[in-house]
């Protein structure tokens, strides 16, 4: 933009102070009566930004979120209804701001909060507790389980140990009826069902 459009629309562009408190006002009676404010307050930002901060966003929104207690992207989103010609077509501020940008809004999500009641925090309080326990008892059965699984493992081996024995007696060497390789082979099967267990 050239020097004497710049000066121009400033000459045009009402004092700053002015601009100010026509959006003080407008804030003040519009919250008041419970009116779409940011509809009348909209054009005056964007009157003050192009008149006295071209060039420099960063100044206009330090300035307004400074001046008027709103935060920046509520007055960026005050900027963007101002500047859009489609603007009267929208019911309120949450319908521009949600309504896609090919259609003429911003085209934001919206937002999904959470809503805290008196009684939230003792349902959440138990719901922790009720999971708490949930857990002791996943690790109390699953405990009994490694205790019952150790117990069956114990009878296992002393049942191997049990059989072992009777059968070494009668396949042993030094036995009437001993044979050198059938004792081979019990030891060989004793010690196979043991590391299967």
């Amino acid at each position: 933009m050239s020097m004497q459009v710049a000066e121009a629309s400033h000459e045009i562009a009402r004092p700053l102070r002015v601009i100010e408190g026509l959006i003080k006002d407008e804030l003040e009676q519009a919250e008041a009566a419970a009116q779409p404010y940011y509809a009348r307050i909209a054009p005056l930002l964007v009157e003050a930004r192009e008149g006295y901060f071209q060039g420099n966003s960063a100044g206009f929104y330090e300035w307004a979120t400074k001046k008027f207690g709103k935060s920046r992207e509520r007055i960026r989103t005050y900027v963007a209804l101002g500047s859009n010609a489609q603007a009267k077509s929208f019911k309120n501020l949450d319908h521009f701001t949600h309504t896609p940008k090919a259609q003429g809004g911003l085209g934001h999500a919206p937002r999904v909060t959470a809503l805290r009641r008196e009684w939230g925090a003792p349902v959440d309080e138990v719901a922790q507790r009720a999971q708490r326990e949930a857990f002791l008892l996943a690790q109390q059965d699953a405990l009994s389980y490694a205790q019952e699984r150790d117990a069956q493992r114990q009878l296992a081996h002393r049942l191997i140990d049990i059989g072992y024995k009777v059968l070494a007696k009668e396949l042993h060497p030094d036995k009437l009826n001993g044979d050198r390789d059938a004792m081979a082979r019990l030891n060989k099967v004793r010690d196979k069902l043991k590391h299967a267990i």
